[in-house]
């Protein structure tokens, strides 16, 4: 360990003149700045301590020694030469402060980076800095990761951060969760026991991240359990097990995602080589006080939901009382976003998520369209949204595949007709074919479908299944895009 006299033979402490006070009574822990002698008082003991004129204008000699050895500091340093009289020496040997004094050109700044230089090179006090900031991280099991940052930093007395990149022109080390790189660990400066103890933050925050990715994935899970669960109970109780708040009220945003991958794999993590998600994770907390409407982000009872589910990424906002949902703005650039309403519970929840996937499809790429401003069209968008009205929907069609080239159209021609009330000039003019190519496609599809197109219910489940088919860009018994006209 380091003490006064060690440091007055090092480049810095060279400059320094002792006083009075002994010079090897205590071991020098730290170098701090005193620019108010409150400061003075509250220097951790060991510290040595550099006045400013500022502060010395405030306090004479002997208070400042009685200051220092009250919180058993190791040694003061006064600005510029200093006299000495037979009483200050005296307090200081009994204080047990060495006394110190400057040059009159010694910059405080200049004296406070050298020593604290030499103070941390001493190789006892390295490992008992490093040892004590190793041993606090140990005990904070289950912290976050900003209690962590703030404990390491707080242990070693530099300033330790996170960034996705690292900066040039600070320190940096990585950050790993499941031996892939996932951020850095930056600090500045060249203390070594920073540099060993941020190896050991950037460890901790690993296995923090993980853990709580890991319990994300199984939410995730979970949720998507419960909204294509029959049993909805035993659902919601598993839901509740992993965290999920299925008991508030609920309001679910959809982006419909052109590149969706129809059947995800939540194992690998949430977001994991998923830039969509990731993006959506990213951007979701900066439209949050938009979306709830009253109290905005504040009244979330618990942090969003975010997850792939079916043709896109489905938020889940959950709050302790029903708000009417605001404008949620376009969470990433380029998809259809659909709000559902808001909705209490379990089947609230599954309500809702099927709310705003059906408003989805409604919407254009970057636009975003609400559920309870669709008007008549909720009835038709509700069934878009539900998986068993889109099933029926293309066994209904099914036949059609078997019209050849026709079959690409045979969908988009049959709505037409239905919707211009069988008039096949109309449905024409919508179609931009002639009417005896209209008649003509109307009798093969008829013959196919084998149905009496001039019944009034056949005609309606027949228009009704080609909305709802081509609500959702699809032919009848796959999900490949149809081709336009």
């Amino acid at each position: 360990m380091r003490r006064v006299s060690d440091l007055l033979r090092t480049p810095a402490g060279r400059r320094l003149t002792l006083v009075a006070g002994p010079w090897d009574a205590r071991e020098v822990d730290s170098v701090v700045l005193v620019d108010e002698m409150r400061e003075l008082a509250s220097a951790a003991p060991g510290a040595l301590a550099i006045l400013s004129r500022h502060a010395m204008r405030s306090c004479d000699v002997l208070d400042a020694l009685r200051l220092a050895g009250r919180g058993r500091l190791a040694a003061i340093v006064l600005p510029g030469p200093a006299g000495t009289t037979p009483e200050i020496v005296e307090l200081a040997r009994r204080e047990g402060v060495a006394l110190l004094a400057g040059a009159s050109d010694h910059s405080l700044s200049d004296a406070v980076l050298g020593l604290s230089a030499a103070v941390r090179a001493d190789p006892g006090l390295l490992l008992r800095r490093t040892r004590e900031a190793i041993d606090g991280l140990g005990a904070m099991e289950g912290a976050g990761e900003d209690d962590i940052l703030r404990a390491a930093s707080a242990s070693v007395g530099v300033a330790y951060a996170v960034a996705d990149l690292a900066d040039p022109a600070t320190n940096a080390t990585v950050i790993r969760v499941g031996g892939r790189p996932d951020g850095y660990v930056c600090w500045d400066g060249e203390d070594p026991a920073a540099a060993i103890v941020a190896q050991v933050v950037a460890t901790t925050l690993g296995r923090v991240r993980a853990a709580a990715r890991e319990a994300e994935a199984a939410r995730e899970r979970a949720l998507l359990a419960l909204l294509g669960a029959k049993d909805t109970r035993a659902a919601a109780r598993r839901a509740r097990h992993e965290g999920v708040p299925v008991d508030g009220w609920h309001v679910a945003v959809f982006l419909r995602d052109p590149a969706a991958d129809p059947a995800p794999d939540v194992a690998r993590g949430p977001g994991a080589a998923d830039p969509v998600l990731r993006e959506v994770r990213r951007t979701a907390a900066a439209i949050l006080p938009r979306l709830p409407g009253p109290g905005g982000a504040a009244g979330l009872s618990t942090a969003p939901l975010v997850t792939r589910w079916q043709d896109g990424v489905l938020v889940v906002l959950t709050t302790d009382e029903q708000t009417a949902p605001g404008d949620p703005g376009a969470l990433i650039t380029g998809l259809a976003v659909g709000v559902g309403t808001s909705q209490e519970g379990p089947d609230g929840l599954r309500r809702t998520a099927s709310q705003a996937r059906a408003a989805a499809a409604r919407a254009a790429a970057g636009e975003v369209v609400r559920f309870d401003r669709l008007g008549v069209q909720a009835i038709l968008a509700e069934l878009g949204g539900s998986e068993s009205a889109l099933v029926a929907a293309r066994d209904m069609l099914a036949p059609l595949d078997r019209l050849g080239a026709l079959s690409a159209h045979a969908v988009p021609t049959l709505k037409a007709y239905l919707d211009c009330w069988g008039s096949r000039t109309r449905a024409a003019e919508l179609l931009s074919l002639h009417p005896n190519a209209v008649a003509h496609r109307i009798r093969r599809i008829a013959e196919a479908l084998d149905a009496d197109l001039s019944d009034p219910q056949t005609r309606f489940a027949l228009q009704l299944a080609c909305h709802v088919v081509l609500g959702h860009d699809c032919l009848p018994g796959t999900t490949t895009p149809f081709s336009s006209l």
